[in-house]
């Protein structure tokens, strides 16, 4: 029944849309702050920048449409599924309180 599900939103064209989209605009925001910071940033590193600084999960909320800093944020684990794993935003997350 599950993959039936997922058989039919794979194939809605509404679905595909906004999915292109959203990947569209997630990637020009990964681009806007590599050229904002003047050098290639990983994945990893653009996570951790929108947990120390507010004014790009702003923006990023911002063209993402996105109403809370949770679906913001998690928009970046959903992408990339390996990136909970990551040694830096473990460090970050271990000497840094809970971002707000």
């Amino acid at each position: 029944m599950n993959s039936l599900l997922q058989i039919m939103k794979d194939s809605d064209p509404l679905e595909q849309a906004y999915n292109n989209e959203f990947e569209r605009i997630f990637l020009s925001f990964c681009s806007f702050v590599c050229i904002i910071h003047n050098k290639k940033m990983n994945l990893a590193n653009i996570f951790i920048l929108l947990m120390k600084e507010p004014e790009f999960l702003e923006c990023y909320m911002a063209l993402t449409e996105m109403d809370t800093k949770y679906d913001a944020l998690y928009s970046f684990l959903h992408y990339d599924t390996s990136l909970h794993k990551s040694k830096y935003i473990k460090n970050f997350l271990k000497t840094n309180t809970v971002a707000k």
